[in-house]
């Protein structure tokens, strides 16, 4: 029997030495190790130690008595099980002797597990300083543990398994089951219903969640509970019978999110009276514009509207009504029943009549951090580019027309109170706020664009779900008229571009061949489409590159004689366009045969760029250009830079790569 024994009770000892290490207890007594391996009680140990001891040794004292009590307990159990079956039976007595141990270290380790797990749940209950707060600030700090857009019900599940307080509080509040979705199935959302039978909900139908029959299904089990929408998400195949289902009163809504995928088939959704708006989201889907719950939203994306079409007074009204407004994306809009936006259609035009008669008060929006405005009709565009004043917009993404550069407002005055020019404060803010600004022309879309690196990103997705990289992108479209170079200039006057250094000028790639176009004069030389007379507005302009073989030839004519005449200037001093210029970059704008030409023009260029050749640099002051630094031209006009004269003498010359 003894050898039969043995191991069970060394496994014995060796549970209760890990319960002590996990305790932080001192290893037990040699004769406590022995009574274990005998299963007999014995004598209680004798403290040794001096009076007092150590504060593990009265950790120990304070742990062993209830250790010896299992023990005892344990030898009882064996002695009397050994005694009755040795009586009973004398076949194979140290077989029934192992079992019987073996069921009472059964039994003891389950009474140690259910001792250990009373313990835990005293402690979290008693001493863990989170439960003992107030049960509404308990609930408010572990609902916001919880990422709301992306809920689902096995998040809730993990939640819940911290510990009983946990999964109790988790199962019997209401808002910790918040949304039914189709793609969830009868029985979880049955299920979601029963936990919340009162509180707001979230309905989400998309067409990730089952066929059309389910989802007509899912809507009609939905619109029993109506009253409760707090947040309508859908996103599919939108057919008459669901969209008189998404269009049921729904006193609460703040959230609407409306995505279909049939098409240009444009509705208008009816808002019923209820709580106002907080964040719009639609495609394909108009809005009646003068309801009174399109106010103090927070966020706006609406695109792809084919008619019905807001008014500039309905929409400065919705904006003035939403100071809270973080978050504005207008794009694709246009008119197809009429041929133009209602604001624009008539002089008669309630919206026109705004737009040209009414003062350009500005339309506040403090919190406004997100501007998207694409291929919106140009009388709205505008419209909201010049009376949108938003200090904290920080991620601009936008156009403007060449026929609304002239009338955008001087540069705001410092000493007015109320801005001048609400164009460039809205620029103002994304400008400053990047790191690196940058300036470009493409000469085959005629558009004069200013950007920051990295570029500005708003991602395709409920406004949740979007990302946001700040940063400004802005176009300025022109034309081929003799006044957009001026107009051009003035509205960037307007603008904080001091930290924009850079200009690229980018060609169609078209390569040059000789023959005459229509671009081409008769002494064989392109002039370029850019509007030179821009050049004046960027004076802090240092690195000037032209790419794909951009026409720069009237560029650089442009930059080798001082301006005639500058706004403001009255002592009569000389002044250059570029005049901090130190890097000039190239590309070929005529045949590479003939690179003769386009030497003697770099040459004509840096000799009256250069000046009086015997002035001291130090003693620049802004009469004169700075001096060049760099020089990047192609390698036919590089080699024959090799045969000229010192013009460029100090200039590093460099091929075009």
């Amino acid at each position: 029997m003894a050898y039969f024994c043995r191991e069970p009770a060394k496994l014995l000892h060796q549970r209760v030495h890990s319960l002590q290490q996990q305790a932080g207890l001192e290893a037990p007594s040699g004769g406590f190790r022995q009574r274990i391996r005998t299963m007999d009680p014995g004598p209680p140990p004798q403290d040794t130690s001096s009076k007092g001891g150590t504060e593990e040794t009265r950790a120990l004292r304070k742990v062993e008595p209830e250790i010896d009590a299992a023990v005892q307990a344990v030898s009882v159990l064996v002695n009397e099980r050994l005694s009755l079956q040795a009586s009973a039976t004398q076949v194979q007595p140290s077989i029934l002797a192992l079992e019987s141990l073996q069921d009472c270290i059964n039994e003891l380790q389950r009474g140690i597990t259910a001792k250990i797990v009373e313990l835990k749940r005293y402690k979290n209950q008693n001493e863990v300083l989170l439960h003992t707060l107030p049960p509404e600030i308990f609930l408010e700090i572990l609902s916001a543990s919880i990422d709301w857009p992306n809920w689902n019900v096995e998040r809730n599940h993990t939640l819940g398994q911290v510990c009983k307080h946990w999964w109790r509080t988790i199962t019997t509040v209401s808002w910790f089951w918040p949304e039914i979705d189709v793609a969830h199935g009868k029985e979880t959302t049955a299920m979601i219903l029963r936990k919340n039978q009162a509180g707001p909900l979230v309905v989400r139908c998309a067409a990730d969640g089952g066929g059309h029959s389910e989802r007509v299904e899912f809507m009609k089990l939905a619109v029993q509970h109506a009253t409760r929408w707090k947040s309508l998400i859908f996103k599919g195949r939108l057919t008459d019978e669901l969209f008189a289902l998404l269009e049921t009163p729904a006193p609460l809504l703040s959230e609407l999110f409306i995505y279909p995928y049939n098409g240009p088939d444009q509705r208008q959704f009816h808002l019923s009276e209820g709580a106002f708006m907080k964040h719009l989201d639609c495609d394909f889907c108009s809005l009646p514009w003068d309801s009174s719950r399109l106010s103090k939203l927070q966020s706006i994306q609406i695109r792809n509207l084919t008619r019905d079409l807001p008014s500039i007074p309905q929409l400065r009204n919705i904006l003035e009504a939403s100071p809270q407004l973080h978050w504005l994306l207008l794009a694709s809009w246009s008119d197809d029943s009429q041929g133009t936006t209602p604001a624009a259609d008539a002089d008669t035009s309630k919206g026109k009549q705004v737009a040209e008669s009414s003062p350009p008060s500005p339309i506040h929006l403090p919190s406004l951090e997100t501007l998207v405005l694409q291929n919106v009709p140009r009388d709205i565009n505008d419209y909201l580019l010049t009376h949108i004043y938003a200090p904290s917009c920080t991620c601009l993404i936008a156009g403007i027309r060449p026929a609304s550069l002239r009338s955008l407002p001087p540069r705001l005055s410092p000493n007015q109170t109320h801005p001048s020019n609400t164009f460039a404060d809205l620029l103002s803010p994304a400008i400053t706020a990047a790191p690196e600004i940058m300036m470009s022309y493409e000469e085959s879309k005629g558009t004069f664009r200013i950007y920051s690196s990295p570029e500005p990103e708003v991602s395709n997705e409920w406004i949740h779900w979007v990302k946001r990289k700040p940063g400004i992108n802005f176009l300025f479209h022109t034309d081929k008229t003799a006044e957009v170079g001026a107009d051009l200039r003035h509205a960037l006057s307007g603008l904080n571009l001091e930290k924009a250094t850079t200009l690229n000028l980018i060609g169609d790639g078209t390569n040059p061949n000789g023959e005459a176009t229509t671009d081409t004069a008769s002494n064989g030389e392109t002039s370029s489409s850019f509007p030179v007379e821009a050049l004046q507005a960027l004076p802090q302009v240092t690195q000037l590159f032209s790419a794909r073989n951009f026409r720069v030839g009237d560029v650089v004519k442009y930059l080798s004689q001082p301006l005639a005449e500058v706004s403001g200037r009255t002592d009569g001093e000389e002044t250059w366009p570029l005049p901090q210029l130190s890097t000039l970059s190239l590309s070929r704008w005529r045949p590479a045969s003939d690179a003769k030409g386009m030497l003697d023009e770099i040459l004509q260029f840096g000799l009256l760029r250069k000046g009086d050749m015997e002035r001291n640099e130090d003693d620049w002051v802004g009469s004169w250009p700075k001096p060049l630094e760099r020089l990047v031209v192609p390698p036919e006009v590089a080699e024959a830079f090799k045969e000229a004269n010192s013009t460029f003498d100090g200039v590093e010359v460099q091929n075009l790569r």
